[in-house]
């Protein structure tokens, strides 16, 4: 995976090791990655600073999240914690989402707004940022668009989509999360609509909670299993992640990434000229 990151986002990589070390900790914790994204140049470091985000402040919130270590003597590599490591793979199912064959800061700042989420662990970040997730996550797309990049979802759903994350905590985000966070918002189209009906958030989460999940689509299909056919070879790609990724890209977005990964090798195996 790392070879996908830039300059900026191997820096973010280095700083938060460091950081995990001048703490004596004995893993990388998603604390430490957002430390690395602060101090540095990227597009994370960039938004982040929009909301007066500093390393002082953080590390004033991060103290009973992540304290001091002891002087144990610590191993030549720290090692990511589980956590670290999904903020990673998620670094990459955003670029993924976004047709980006590079990881960027903007991308790991991504990952760690989604792996928050996901956990129900978001009020470090919001504490240490001074900005929700969603309002971070709207921050990183709107910047991205100024850089020519185009996106199509409004504002107000993007906040829905973060809320709608934090309440599912670790269950996967449904259509039902959705539509409370939109009932949360009364300036929203959708919210505002619902209530010319009489439609009611006590109402709609009551409805919810009579409606069995299994039998609606909102219900998780099968484990995520994809297989590239390539001439006469076929590649199985089983990891979770990964494979919902490409899922959700086009197949001309596909071949661009294989295109650009065979490319990659082709270059690193090219023999270099004697002498």
């Amino acid at each position: 995976m790392f070879e996908r990151f830039t300059d900026r986002a191997r820096r973010v990589i280095v700083v938060s090791e460091e950081e995990a070390r001048s703490l004596r900790h004995s893993f990388i914790q998603p604390q430490h990655i957002y430390l690395g994204l602060l101090q540095g140049d990227g597009v994370a470091a960039t938004v982040l600073a929009r909301y007066g985000a500093q390393r002082d402040r953080a590390l004033a919130v991060f103290a009973d999240e992540i304290r001091a270590g002891d002087d144990a003597k610590q191993a030549a590599k720290v090692p990511f914690s589980p956590q670290a490591k999904k903020v990673l793979e998620l670094s990459l199912r955003e670029a993924l989402q976004l047709g980006h064959n590079y990881i960027g800061t903007e991308h790991i700042l991504l990952g760690l707004i989604r792996q928050v989420d996901q956990e129900g662990d978001s009020q470090w970040l919001a504490a240490a940022s001074g900005a929700d997730p969603g309002s971070l996550r709207a921050s990183v797309e709107e910047h991205l668009s100024g850089l020519g990049y185009k996106y199509s979802r409004s504002p107000a759903l993007v906040e829905a989509t973060g809320r709608a994350r934090a309440t599912a905590g670790s269950d996967p985000v449904t259509t039902g999360h959705l539509l409370i966070a939109m009932l949360d918002d009364p300036r929203c189209i959708a919210s505002r609509a619902l209530e010319t009906l009489g439609v009611t958030k006590d109402g709609v989460e009551a409805q919810l909670a009579l409606v069995s999940i299994d039998e609606t689509s909102d219900a998780m299909p099968a484990p995520v299993r994809v297989e590239i056919r390539l001439g006469g070879s076929t590649l199985t790609i089983d990891d979770p992640i990964v494979g919902s990724a490409l899922n959700e890209l086009t197949h001309e977005q596909i071949r661009e990434l294989l295109r650009d990964a065979v490319g990659r090798e082709r270059r690193r195996r090219r023999p270099r000229a004697a002498g």
